[in-house]
C-alpha cells in the first residue's frame, strides 16, 4: 500500500493541505511567502503534487519546484518551519505517528530544491 493509499487517498491528503496551509498563514515567520497568492490554488497544486510524491495515481505535471522557489529566498529555517506545520496538520488529522514520520521523509526530499537562502 503506497503512502497516498494509506493517509486516505485523495480527499485526505487535500485535507491536510488545506490544515497545512491554514497553519502557514498564522505563522508571521512563513505567511509572507504567500502573500497575494490564490490559496484555493496553491493549495490545489500543492495537493497534487502531495498525491503524486506520495504514490498516487496520477503524476506531478506542475511546474518544477527548483524554478518556482528559486528567487523566494527560503532559508533552511523557515524550510524546517514548514516541515513542522504539515507534520501539524497530519498529526490533527489523526494520522499515525509512524506515517506522518513517512509523509515528513517524502516532504524532505524536495528541501534542496525549495531552500535557496
Amino acid at each position: 500500500m503506497t503512502l497516498f493509499e494509506q493517509l486516505g487517498g485523495e480527499a485526505a491528503v487535500t485535507a491536510v493541505t488545506t490544515q497545512f496551509y491554514a497553519n502557514i498563514q498564522a505563522d508571521a515567520t512563513v505567511a509572507n511567502f504567500f502573500n497575494g497568492i490564490n490559496m484555493a490554488d496553491q493549495t490545489n497544486k500543492t495537493a497534487s503534487f502531495l498525491c503524486a510524491a506520495l504514490g498516487g495515481p496520477k503524476a506531478w505535471g506542475g511546474r518544477n519546484l527548483k524554478e518556482v522557489h528559486a528567487n523566494m529566498g527560503v532559508t533552511n529555517a523557515q524550510f524546517t518551519t514548514v516541515i513542522g506545520h504539515l507534520r501539524s496538520a497530519l498529526t490533527s488529522a489523526g494520522v499515525a505517528a509512524a506515517l506522518v514520520e513517512q509523509t515528513v521523509a517524502v516532504a524532505e526530499t524536495v528541501r534542496g530544491d525549495v531552500v535557496t537562502a
